[in-house]
């Protein structure tokens, strides 16, 4: 997107701070508040895009408080305050440059700029990890070239890179990643840090296990509750790859399928409309023999005017 029209959205939406709260799973319950409005049969959910859903524990629970009636908000909402969830802040910053001989270099599918969403380390966190870490640089264990904060207010966890058009009512998830799980592991970091096996594993490991999915949940917020935008697109890892131009040190596999799949993304030859114009695109979709192909998550609107019309 333009600098400008970035900037007017960090302008509306960038505040003191976001507070976020995140249980494993608690995703699933945020797809299926987003599906059902004001409530819906479990016969109808078990037709819709989001039945995998159904069969985790913690929907069966909230289908359990449904009874033989409709599936309603409430019943999500009884269910997430029950969970035990760590708790995160939530801040906004910017990514790209108007250079395309920078594009591929800032690994962008496209040339200008975009949202990132950052899932930051809230007060719990950084009072265990100074105990165990002490005398730590800002950012510590983050790549300082990468969308993460340097201010020292915050540690950046992790962070979700978004494009977007209001015109065409599109979103595109261009990358989920964390520096802080991946070095935390690094032996060279041990030398300098010798109590870094113990904060990984007393602090930071319930925080390792949910990274991704809580970086998702936040950005679909964002992207559907915020901005308002309906359709979101994310990269596969061939065609994203492909777009932004990324050939070695390529990033984990299972965060461009195991992830979108999880949370109900369905492969799709559509092409965000705010990409079909541009030549690379046409040049990523002739060395893929199967076409380029993104991820969707399904919509509600989107699939009602569908079936309409295939009937």
């Amino acid at each position: 997107m333009e600098l400008t029209q970035l900037e007017e959205i960090l302008s509306c939406l960038k505040g003191e701070r976001t507070l976020f709260r995140y249980s494993r799973d608690t995703y699933a319950l945020q797809l299926l508040r987003d599906y059902i409005g004001a409530g819906m049969k479990p016969a109808e959910l078990r037709q819709s895009p989001y039945a995998n859903l159904l069969h985790k524990p913690l929907v069966k629970s909230v289908l359990a408080l449904a009874g033989k009636g409709a599936l309603k908000p409430q019943h999500l909402d009884w269910i997430e305050a029950e969970q035990t969830a760590l708790n995160f802040v939530l801040t906004l910053d910017q990514w790209g440059t108007e250079r395309n001989s920078q594009r591929h270099y800032r690994q962008l599918s496209r040339t200008g700029y975009q949202l990132v969403l950052q899932l930051n380390f809230a007060n719990d966190h950084q009072q265990q990890y100074q105990q165990w870490i002490k005398q730590a640089d800002c950012a510590e264990f983050s790549y300082w070239s990468h969308p993460v904060v340097k201010t020292g207010r915050y540690e950046t966890l992790a962070w979700v890179r978004i494009d977007l058009d209001f015109a065409a009512n599109q979103a595109l998830i261009e990358e989920a990643q964390s520096d802080w799980i991946r070095r935390v592991k690094s032996a060279y970091l041990q030398r300098y840090h010798p109590q870094l096996t113990e904060y990984r594993e007393r602090v930071l490991k319930p925080y390792a296990q949910i990274w991704d999915e809580a970086a998702l949940a936040a950005a679909i917020r964002l992207i559907r509750h915020d901005l308002g935008i309906k359709e979101i697109f994310y990269n596969s890892f061939e065609t994203g790859n492909l777009m932004k131009g990324i050939s070695d040190n390529l990033p984990p596999r299972s965060l461009y399928s195991d992830l979108p799949q999880k949370f109900a993304f369905k492969l799709t030859d559509e092409i965000p409309k705010f990409l079909q114009d541009l030549r690379h695109t046409q040049q990523v979709l002739r060395k893929q023999k199967q076409g380029a192909r993104w991820y969707k998550l399904p919509n509600k609107e989107f699939i009602d005017v569908e079936e309409k019309a295939a009937a």
